[in-house]
């Protein structure tokens, strides 16, 4: 399995597993990067299937650009995308999840006037009980469960601030942005008996930019960080050269554990295209992580 899994250039993956295959979708990796999404299809996490498109900003009546950072998820045997368009979050759904997903409100789920801070980077996860939940957020991290439909989509319930639980284990106002404390990019996945959420620290740009991550009973927390003097809450950074590895998602693959992220291509004076890797996630102990940036994912 070696790196990057893929050949065209791409970041900010998601992961739906469904029916023994893994349905991946990013920002790029298409022909037309930024209006457009595509997906690839594997069995194993190694061998990818060619990029095939499912959704065309063309299609979307309130956007025409900045095509980014989608998530999927399965619900009453439809597939749902959720997915970013001029800095706002859309909702399509499918009847295959790789297929052509259809926009289904024809406005943003979630806008710009919507909250203070950047509304893109969605991420759902389902709960034993199949509730679907879903988080979003550049600055901060909003979560909430979320009801969808072929006709509709809307929270239920009270909204909670994830990031806000982390601002606090670091004794910093989550009023005042710290970047190496929380920026982007939200995954959540159920992991064993508990939930992790991990999240992106510093700028895509940043050569730190890299995961952090923390445990919960439920999808919407409370979430603890595994800090202690020996180790800190980080999942994933670069090193040795390898920089920029961060917005990711996490999946399960034949009883391991793997992270699926965008790293900064080695040749920086190609310009800033993402390479698309992955890497086996080693448990240290029941609550500490952590994943190496290797040349041949899952060393």
């Amino acid at each position: 399995m070696k790196n990057p899994i893929v050949k065209e250039k791409a970041g900010d993956p998601c992961v739906l597993k469904h029916m023994g295959k893994y349905y991946m979708s990013a920002t790029g990796g298409g022909t037309r990067p930024g209006r457009e999404f595509v997906a690839w299809v594997s069995e194993d996490l190694a061998n990818w299937s060619e990029p095939r498109v499912i959704l065309d900003l063309e299609k979307v009546a309130w956007a025409r650009e900045k095509a980014w950072a989608p998530a999927m998820v399965e619900k009453d045997g439809l597939f749902y995308l959720a997915f970013c368009a001029d800095q706002q979050i859309g909702i399509a759904v499918c009847d295959r999840p790789d297929g052509e997903y259809r926009d289904i409100l024809g406005r943003p789920f979630i806008a710009k006037k919507d909250y203070p801070f950047q509304t893109i980077d969605p991420a759902f996860v389902k709960d034993e009980n199949g509730r679907v939940y879903f988080a979003f957020g550049q600055g901060k991290c909003m979560a909430g469960e979320v009801e969808l439909s072929p006709h509709g989509a809307r929270f239920v319930g009270d909204m909670v601030c994830l990031s806000d639980m982390i601002y606090s284990q670091f004794s910093h106002h989550p009023d005042i942005e710290d970047k190496s404390i929380y920026n982007e990019a939200p995954d959540i996945v159920r992991y064993g008996d508990r939930y992790l959420f991990s999240w992106a620290i510093y700028d895509v740009m940043d050569y730190r930019y890299a995961m952090r991550y923390a445990w919960g009973r439920h999808p919407l927390g409370p979430y603890i960080l595994p800090r202690d003097f020996d180790h800190d809450n980080i999942l994933l950074q670069g090193r040795h050269g390898i920089t920029g590895c961060g917005h990711a998602c996490v999946t399960e693959y034949d009883g391991e554990w793997y992270i699926l992220y965008g790293r900064h291509m080695r040749d920086r004076t190609a310009g800033w295209g993402r390479d698309m890797c992955c890497e086996r996630i080693t448990a240290l102990d029941r609550d500490h992580l952590i994943a190496v940036p290797s040349e041949t994912a899952g060393d």
